[in-house]
C-alpha cells in the first residue's frame, strides 16, 4: 500500500506539474495556436467599379446574375446523412453529381466541362464553409431543375451575384473590353500582387489590408479598359471570420466586414459621338462594297474591316474610337457558347476581337506626304540639285525616273522593268505643282523626287534617314502610350533595319540592300512604313496644333470609392457609435501628356496647311490642273459627299490610297486624315483653332477620295452642325421593338425594323 501510495502521489505530482507548465508558462503561446486552429476567414467578392463616358453616362455597370454554388460542408453533411461516409464513396458521388451538372449547364447553352467544376471545387483558397461559385448567369430553368432534385445535388445552391452589364450593348466594345474567369497562368501571376513584405522578416510576405487577392473562378479583365485598369476596377473583397470546433462545425461568426467596390473609370469618350462613328464606319464599308472598281480587271472592293479615331488636338483626348467588325462584351458574361466561339474564330469574320485602331498596322500612303515635306525643309532638300524650291511651280509628267539608275534613254518599258520609273496613280499629269498643290493634287512624283534626294545627297549635308527622323518625331512607327492594352508600335524602316532583318532571318527578308527606290517609296508612305490609325491621328493632331505631340488619353480620371480606415494592425477604426470611419479619396486625374514639341518651319507650315485645305476646297477649273482630291466628298452630295460649310468650318485633310498585297490580288486601302475647324486668310475662310482630328482606314475599299473622305465629311458635318444624335441604351432599343434582345428582331418588312436602328448592327 505504501508503494502504491508513492506511485499515486508521483503520478499526481507529474500531472499537476504538466498542467501548471501548460497553463502558466505556455498559456499565451498555446492560446494563440488554439485560436489559429479554430478561426477561419471567408472572403466574399466585391463589386467592380463602373466605367463612364466624359458626360457621366454609365457604359459598364454591375447587375444581379443567377449563379450556381457548391458548399463543401453542406455536401459532406448531406452525404453522411445518406449513409455515404467513406472519402472514396463521397468523391465518387461528387464526380457523378458534377458530371450531371456539367451536362445540364452545357445543354442550357453554357459550355461547361467536368474539369472546370472540379477545379473550382478543389481550389485551396476557398474554405470548408464557403459557397464556391462554379457557374454564372445560368438559365432559370436550371434553377428549377436543381431545386426539384435536392438529393441529387446536395450542397448545390442557385443564388444571385453581381456580374458586368453593358447598358449600350456592343457599343465601344473594343475600348471597354470584357471580363472572364481568371486562368491558372493569370492566377499565378497575381499571387503576390496584393501582399506586403514583412518588415520583421523580409523573406516573408503579409496580406495587404487593402489587397484584392484572386481565387479560381474570380473575374478578371481580359481586354480594353477592363484589363488595363484591372487593379483599379477590382474591389476589396469582404471578410468573415468564423470559429469552428475540432470537427469543423460552425461555432460562431466572430467578425464580418462588407466588401468595398472598385474605383470608377471616367473616359474621354463621348458615347453619342462614339455610337455615330461606329454607325458611319459600318455604312462606309457597306457603300464601298457596293462600288464598282474603275477598271474591270481590278480586284473587287471587299471592304471587310476598318477603323476610325476622333481626337481633340488641343490636349490629346480621344473622343471616339471605332473598329469593325466588332463584338458584344455581354457574350462573355456567362462564357461563350459553342456557336459564339466558332463565329469569333471563323476566318471570314475578320477578327472581331481585334481593335484595329491601336493593334493593326497599315501603310500610311499619301497621308504621309506632309511629314516628308517638313523633313525636306528641315534638312534643306528643297533647292538641292534637281529639287526645286518648295514655292516654285513645276510640271508633273506623271512619273519620276530615279537618277541613281543612270538611264540614258527615255525607254518607258525598260525603266519600268528595272523599277527605275515611279509613277503617279493612273499616270496622271498635272501643271503648276508646288508644295501646296502637291498636297492638294496628291502628286506622287513630287515626293518620289524628294525621297531620292535624301538618299543620293552627300550624307554630311542631307541625312539618309531624314524623312524617318521627322516622321518618328511626330510619333509614327512607335507606340503612343494610350491607356489600352495590345497597342502595336508599327515600323519606320531604315537601311540599317532592313539589313539587320535580312541578317537575322534571310528567308523571311531575302533582300538586305537599300536603294533609292526604297527611299522614294517611304516618301509617299509606302514600302515597309507601318502605322496604326491612332498613330496617324496623333501625328495629324500635332500638325493641327502647331507641333505639340501628345501621348493620347482615353481615360480622364479614376474615382476611388470611400474606404474604411484601418489601424496599423489592419483592424477597422470605429467611432464612438461603433460605426466604421470612412476615408474619402480625391480623384486621380490624367492631365494632357506632352511627349515633345516640334519646331515646324513657319513658312512651310503655312503652305502645308493651305495644301491640306485645298484637298477639300480646291475645285477643278483647268484641264491640266486637277481639283482637291476630297473636293467632291465635301461639296458634291449627289456624288456621295455632303454640302459642307467649309467657309465657316474649314476642314484641312489628306486622302490616301494604300497598296496592299501585290497590287493585283487585293484592292487598295482607302484612307483620310483631316482636322477642323481650321482655315487661312488665303482661302478666305474663318480662321479657328482646330478642335477635332479624324482619321479613318477602310480596308480594301479603293480610293481614299471615294469612300474614306465622304465618311469623314459626314462625321464632321454632324459635329459642325451640332447634330450628333443622342445614343440609345440597349434597353431603349429593346423596348421600342418589344424584344429582350436585339437579335430577336425578325424580318424588317414585318414591322418597324424598316427604320434605321441605333445599335442593331452590333
Amino acid at each position: 500500500m505504501r508503494i502504491l501510495g508513492v506511485v499515486a502521489v508521483s503520478l499526481f505530482v507529474a500531472l499537476f506539474g504538466r498542467l501548471w507548465y501548460l497553463q502558466a508558462l505556455q498559456s499565451e503561446q498555446l492560446q494563440e495556436v488554439a485560436t489559429l486552429n479554430i478561426q477561419e476567414t471567408i472572403r466574399t467578392q466585391a463589386p467592380r467599379g463602373r466605367v463612364l463616358d466624359v458626360n457621366g453616362n454609365v457604359l459598364v455597370d454591375n447587375r444581379l446574375s443567377t449563379i450556381v454554388t457548391v458548399n463543401p460542408e453542406d455536401l459532406r453533411v448531406a452525404l453522411v446523412d445518406q449513409g455515404i461516409r467513406s472519402s472514396d464513396d463521397q468523391a465518387e458521388f461528387r464526380r457523378e453529381m458534377f458530371t450531371e451538372l456539367a451536362r445540364e449547364l452545357s445543354g442550357s447553352g453554357q459550355l461547361t466541362k467536368l474539369a472546370d467544376l472540379e477545379r473550382a471545387f478543389n481550389d485551396p483558397s476557398f474554405r470548408q464553409f464557403e459557397d464556391i461559385p462554379v457557374a454564372r448567369d445560368v438559365d432559370e430553368e436550371l434553377l428549377i431543375f436543381i431545386g426539384e432534385r435536392p438529393n441529387s445535388f446536395p450542397g448545390v445552391r442557385v443564388e444571385q451575384d453581381l456580374v458586368r452589364e453593358y447598358p449600350y450593348g456592343a457599343r465601344a466594345a473594343h475600348i471597354l473590353g470584357y471580363v472572364g474567369s481568371i486562368t491558372g497562368a493569370e492566377l499565378e501571376a497575381k499571387a503576390d500582387r496584393w501582399t506586403l513584405v514583412d518588415p520583421e522578416d523580409p523573406e516573408n510576405r503579409l496580406p495587404d489590408p487593402f489587397g484584392k487577392p484572386y481565387r479560381s473562378n474570380d473575374e478578371i479583365g481580359k481586354e480594353g479598359i477592363e484589363r488595363f485598369f484591372e487593379d483599379d476596377l477590382r474591389g476589396i473583397p469582404g471578410t468573415q471570420v468564423i470559429e469552428v470546433d475540432n470537427f469543423g462545425n460552425l461555432v460562431e461568426v466572430i467578425s464580418s466586414e462588407a466588401p468595398q467596390r472598385g474605383s470608377d473609370i471616367v473616359l474621354t469618350i463621348d458615347i453619342d459621338l462614339q455610337v455615330e462613328l461606329e454607325e458611319e464606319l459600318k455604312r462606309a464599308l457597306d457603300r464601298a462594297r457596293e462600288a464598282v472598281p474603275p477598271d474591270p480587271e481590278d480586284p473587287p472592293f471587299t471592304a471587310p474591316a476598318g477603323a476610325a479615331v476622333i481626337m481633340d488636338p488641343r490636349n490629346g483626348s480621344v473622343l471616339a474610337m471605332a473598329s469593325y467588325p466588332t463584338f458584344d462584351p455581354g457574350d462573355f458574361i456567362d462564357g461563350l457558347s459553342f456557336d459564339q466561339k466558332a463565329a469569333l474564330d471563323d476566318p471570314t469574320a475578320h477578327q472581331p476581337l481585334l481593335n484595329r485602331a491601336v493593334a493593326e498596322i497599315y501603310p500610311a500612303a499619301s497621308t504621309f506626304k506632309p511629314f516628308t515635306a517638313i523633313a525636306a525643309e528641315v534638312y534643306n532638300v528643297f533647292g538641292w540639285d534637281f529639287v526645286e524650291e518648295w514655292d516654285v511651280p513645276t510640271s508633273d509628267p506623271g512619273y519620276w525616273d530615279l537618277k541613281s539608275c543612270g538611264l540614258e534613254s527615255d525607254d518607258r518599258e525598260t525603266a519600268l522593268a528595272l523599277g527605275c520609273r515611279k509613277r503617279n496613280a493612273g499616270d496622271a499629269t498635272m501643271e503648276g505643282v508646288d508644295l501646296e498643290h502637291s498636297i492638294a493634287f496628291s502628286s506622287d512624283t513630287y515626293y518620289y523626287k524628294l525621297g531620292e534626294a535624301f538618299w543620293i545627297a552627300p550624307n554630311d549635308e542631307i541625312p539618309d534617314d531624314g524623312i524617318q527622323q521627322i516622321a518618328s518625331q511626330f510619333g509614327l512607327g512607335a507606340s503612343t502610350g494610350i491607356q489600352l492594352p495590345g497597342e502595336k508600335s508599327g515600323l519606320m524602316p531604315t537601311a540599317q533595319l532592313k539589313q539587320q532583318r535580312h541578317e537575322d532571318n534571310p528567308e523571311a527578308f531575302p533582300f538586305g540592300d537599300w536603294y533609292s527606290g526604297d527611299n522614294a517609296n517611304i516618301a509617299i508612305g509606302q514600302g515597309d512604313v507601318a502605322i496604326t490609325p491612332l498613330q496617324l491621328t496623333n501625328a495629324y493632331a500635332a500638325l493641327a496644333n502647331g507641333g505639340t505631340v501628345f501621348s493620347p488619353n482615353i481615360v480622364s480620371e479614376i474615382r476611388p470609392p470611400e474606404r474604411v480606415q484601418l489601424d496599423e494592425n489592419g483592424v477597422i477604426v470605429r467611432d464612438e457609435d461603433d460605426e466604421p470611419i470612412m476615408i474619402e479619396f480625391e480623384p486621380i486625374e490624367f492631365a494632357p501628356r506632352v511627349v515633345r514639341e516640334i519646331d515646324i518651319p513657319a513658312d512651310i507650315e503655312a503652305a502645308i496647311l493651305d495644301g491640306l485645305l485645298g484637298v477639300t476646297m480646291l475645285e477643278k477649273t483647268l484641264i491640266d490642273r486637277p481639283g482637291g482630291t476630297a473636293y467632291n466628298a465635301f461639296n458634291e452630295p449627289e456624288e456621295g459627299g455632303v454640302d459642307f460649310d467649309l467657309i465657316n468650318w474649314p476642314v484641312a485633310g489628306k486622302t490616301g490610297t494604300a497598296q496592299v498585297g501585290n497590287g493585283t490580288d487585293r484592292a487598295d486601302n482607302a484612307m483620310f486624315a483631316g482636322f477642323g475647324p481650321s482655315g487661312t486668310t488665303n482661302w478666305g475662310t474663318a480662321v479657328s483653332e482646330p478642335e477635332y482630328v479624324m482619321v479613318t482606314i477602310l480596308e480594301e475599299s479603293g480610293f481614299g477620295s471615294k469612300s474614306a473622305a465622304p465618311f469623314v465629311a459626314r462625321m464632321f458635318d454632324l459635329i459642325a452642325t451640332d447634330e450628333v444624335p443622342k445614343a440609345l441604351r440597349q434597353e431603349e432599343i429593346d423596348e421600342f421593338y418589344g424584344v429582350t434582345n436585339i437579335g430577336e428582331i425578325g424580318d424588317p418588312e414585318q414591322g418597324p425594323a424598316e427604320a434605321p436602328v441605333e445599335g442593331a448592327d452590333g
